[in-house]
């Protein structure tokens, strides 16, 4: 008769801090039950934790990324969506006519591609680029996170040389490259002039960077590109530029089979696929929530069983029905917190962990989001699920006939 012991006259409306003492002892005299249907919650709320803190953590950095290239930056590619292969690459006249519209000040046309990279007897396969290399320091040195940590960047007098990336001189080979080491890519000998800064992805950090003439001669791909990168004039309207080349590349193409992206296009592209994909994921872990919802609602449902003749007694007290309904739904509440704030601090633990496991392995992109709005609106949550779970059978309860409580009915 715990109520009996602790509250004894109802002559007046329980206050609220009695309602919450009671919720809280009878969640400490059922440790064992209490603790089973905590977990249920703690399971659900880890998975949508660290998945959500990841999930985020990614696409704001892809969207730092993709800020760091600058405003004054246009991205040409020749397809229409990602992942579909190109129906016809670019030329040299494509080029000309993209050089030709007005607020143009540089571009950056290429090859990017795969390629066997072997050293001393080791060998693997990694990305490269090839490029005129006066434009590709042009471009990329006002970049940010795109700089030389050891050497230089590659003249238009270089042949057979080249940069890697930060992954390629410190990661790839069991012994570390230095500038001046040779290396070999598709059995064709280069020297190292240069070693990038890290970036941050694997894309880059992993990536090998050759002159033109090299790349062109390697691959036998003379006058064909699959990439470019527009630099506009200070002061021009991007947007536009962007029209613009978009018009002029069309009639020297003959199709429209290309997509041109600035930098805040491709933020806002990346990050709504990536934020699809994030609640989708949360969403499937959010299944883990509904198991733990169920739990309290059981677990609730058996409390007011074994309760019945304590609340016939709190009733023939004087206990109102939404005193009764207010306990019981506190416990609940009490119980879905509980299991949001373990959940939450377990959660942020492996997200972090995550994070520290991946740059450790050279992937910078992967990182833990972690914010008060993140914090609030777990706990919060939390706490409205374990409400909504016990609130039926708790409605259920505070309707019981006193006289048949007391009966043992």
């Amino acid at each position: 008769m715990i109520y009996v012991k602790i509250y004894y006259q109802f002559g007046e409306t329980m206050k609220p801090m009695d309602i919450i003492s009671f919720a809280g002892k009878n969640i400490t005299q059922k440790r064992t039950q209490s603790l089973l249907t905590i977990i249920g919650i703690v399971i659900g709320i880890v998975a949508v934790v660290s998945l959500i803190s990841l999930g985020y953590g990614v696409q704001n950095y892809i969207q730092e990324e993709t800020g760091k290239l600058g405003a004054n930056k246009i991205q040409i590619l020749p397809m229409k969506q990602f992942g579909i292969p190109p129906t016809k690459l670019f030329e040299d006249k494509d080029v000309k006519a993209i050089k030709n519209t007005n607020g143009v000040d540089e571009v950056l046309y290429g090859w990017y591609g795969g390629v066997s990279i072997e050293h001393r007897d080791e060998k693997y396969f990694t990305s490269l680029f090839y490029a005129e290399p006066s434009t590709i320091k042009s471009v990329y040195s006002d970049v940010g996170g795109y700089g030389i940590e050891k050497g230089r960047w590659l003249s238009n007098n270089d042949k057979y040389k080249c940069i890697i990336g930060y992954g390629v001189a410190h990661n790839l080979f069991k012994k570390e490259l230095g500038v001046g080491d040779a290396i070999y890519l598709n059995g064709k000998k280069f020297k190292i002039v240069g070693i990038m800064s890290q970036v941050g992805n694997q894309q880059d950090d992993n990536m090998v960077i050759i002159p033109m003439s090299s790349g062109e001669e390697l691959f036998n791909k003379k006058g064909e590109y699959n990439y470019i990168m527009v630099k506009i004039k200070n002061g021009a309207n991007v947007k536009k530029v962007s029209n613009n080349i978009k018009n002029n590349l069309k009639k020297s193409m003959g199709t429209d089979d290309f997509s041109i992206l600035t930098a805040e296009q491709m933020a806002k592209s990346i990050g709504s696929i990536l934020g699809v994909l994030t609640m989708f994921v949360a969403g499937v872990a959010g299944i883990s929530l509904l198991v733990g919802a169920i739990g309290i609602s059981n677990t609730m449902h058996m409390s007011i069983l074994e309760r019945r003749k304590d609340i016939g007694i709190l009733k023939a007290l004087g206990a109102e029905t939404t005193t009764i309904l207010s306990i019981f739904v506190f416990e609940a509440g009490f119980l879905g917190l509980l299991g949001g704030i373990v959940g939450l601090i377990i959660g942020l633990i492996i997200a972090k962990s995550v994070e520290i496991v991946a740059h450790n392995m050279g992937y910078g992109m992967i990182q833990a989001w972690i914010s008060w709005e993140l914090i609030v609106g777990v706990l919060v949550f939390s706490f409205i699920i374990g409400v909504i779970s016990g609130y039926f059978p708790a409605r259920s309860g505070a309707k019981l006939n006193p006289i048949d409580t007391l009966r043992g009915l």
